[in-house]
This record gives structure tokens, sequence and C-alpha cells, in this order.
């Protein structure tokens, strides 16, 4: 089977290769976000466990991966700017697609997967966050209707840009 399907735990290999060539690919753009060892194994099986973790696999490889959680509390209150649109909304963290398969539209399908996953919720609003120097994911959100809103602080101290978009 091709596309976005839940993850299981069989799958946290796969996973954590995928976690491990996204960490090389932001470092290599001088980027903080993935250098402190998030996502963890234990975070990835327990979104699992609460089917929040989702994978795009083609061939029976995964070369994709997200989180869909349905609130995020570091969202509440935004160091600058605003959502532009209220809650109910998903949100997408944990968000990766395999080096080698950039650049063929992989990271587009699995966003229009998202939508229909929150059209299915009767969700209408998808947020979420990257690190200033991930220039590749802001390009991919804008592309893909995603708008800036502002910065929030992770965990209380990395900085994030945040979008959202209105589906």
């Amino acid at each position: 089977m091709n596309g976005l399907r839940l993850a299981r735990l069989s799958d946290l290999a796969q996973i954590m290769d995928v976690v491990k060539d996204a960490r090389e690919f932001l470092k290599a753009q001088n980027s903080g976000q993935w250098q402190d060892g998030t996502p963890s194994i234990a975070t990835i099986a327990e979104d699992s466990m609460n089917n929040r973790f989702f994978v795009w696999e083609e061939e029976g490889v995964i070369i994709g991966i997200i989180a869909l959680l349905d609130h995020d509390n570091d969202y509440e209150n935004l160091k600058s700017g605003q959502w532009r649109f209220p809650a109910p909304y998903l949100v997408i963290h944990r968000f990766a697609v395999r080096s080698d398969y950039h650049a063929q539209g992989i990271a587009t399908k699995i966003l229009q997967a998202v939508e229909l996953i929150a059209g299915e919720r009767n969700i209408h609003t998808i947020r979420v966050d990257t690190h200033e120097l991930n220039i590749p994911m802001i390009g991919l959100l804008e592309k893909n209707g995603f708008a800036k809103c502002g910065e929030v602080l992770i965990e209380g101290i990395k900085p994030r840009i945040t979008f959202d978009k209105k589906i």
C-alpha cells in the first residue's frame, strides 16, 4: 500500500531511520531543530499507541512521518502575533520526509492527506511551527497555503515560527 496510514509499534525502527535522516538534514542547514534528541523514540511510541502518529509508506518502505495532535499547550500563548483561526485545530508535529525523497512531492501529498483527516474529524484549521532556519519547511508550508502567524516558544525555550491554514 502506498500513502498515509497510522503508525504501528513495529514501524519504530524505520520511523527512527527517518528521524535520524531528518536530524542530519537539519544539522546541515545549521538549524538547531531536532538536535537535542527530539523527537525521541519514547515520544513517537506514545504517539503511535494513541493513534497520533502516521507514516507515509511506498512499496513497504516508510519515507515520511507526521504526528497529528488535537491540541498543543505551547500554542495557547504566542510570543508574538496571533493565530488567524480559532480552535478546534489539528497540530502538525514531528513531520519529515527522508532526504532521498525530497523534491518529489511527498511532503505535499502528506499535507493533503492531513487535510482529509482534518475534514473527516470536522476540524477546519491546521497549525504548525518550525525553526526559522528550516527554509525548506517554510517554503513547503507557504506553497501549500499556510500563512505565518507569529512566534511561539516550544517547551518555554525553543523559538519557532508559527503557521496556520483554514481548510
